[in-house]
C-alpha cells in the first residue's frame, strides 16, 4: 500500500518539503501516480526516515522539582555574590538620593532665572506706533 505525501511525512514525523527535499536530491524514490502526485513505498520512507516512536514513560522524564533552600545548597560564592548584590543595592540608593538633592537644586536655579515681571499686553497698533 504506497502512501500520499501527506501521510508519508505524519507517518514518519516530518514535513512535507522535508519529503519533497528528499525525493527531488534523490535521497529517497517515489514515483508519481497518473494525477501527478507522488506515491511513496513505506519501505522506501522508513529506508530514509526511520521511524521515531515517541516515548512517554515518566521515569525519562521526571517532573522538574523546584528550587528550595533546602535542595539548595549555599555556597562561598553564593554567599560573596549575594554580599555584592546588597552593597550595589546600597550604593544605588544613594545615588538615586543624590540625583534627586541634585534635581530639586536645579528646579531652584529655574525658578530664580525665570522672568517674573508681569507682561504687558500691548496691541498689535501700538507696538507699531511705538506707545
Amino acid at each position: 500500500m504506497a502512501l500520499t505525501l501527506n501521510q508519508a511525512a505524519k507517518a514518519c514525523g516530518r514535513s512535507k518539503s522535508t519529503l519533497l527535499n528528499a525525493i527531488n536530491s534523490g535521497r529517497m524514490s517515489a514515483p508519481k501516480d497518473d494525477r501527478g502526485h507522488y506515491t511513496i513505498d513505506p519501505a522506501e520512507l522508513h529506508r530514509a526516515f526511520p521511524f521515531q516512536t515517541p516515548d512517554r514513560s515518566a521515569d525519562r522524564f521526571p517532573e522538574p522539582q523546584p528550587t528550595t533552600p533546602e535542595n539548595h545548597p549555599t555556597t562561598p560564592t553564593d554567599r560573596g555574590l549575594k554580599r555584592e548584590v546588597e552593597l550595589l543595592r546600597e550604593m544605588l540608593a544613594k545615588a538615586e538620593a543624590n540625583a534627586d538633592h541634585w534635581r530639586a537644586m536645579a528646579e531652584r536655579q529655574q525658578a530664580l532665572l525665570e522672568d517674573k515681571r508681569p507682561k504687558e499686553s500691548r496691541s498689535l497698533f501700538h507696538r507699531i506706533l511705538g506707545r
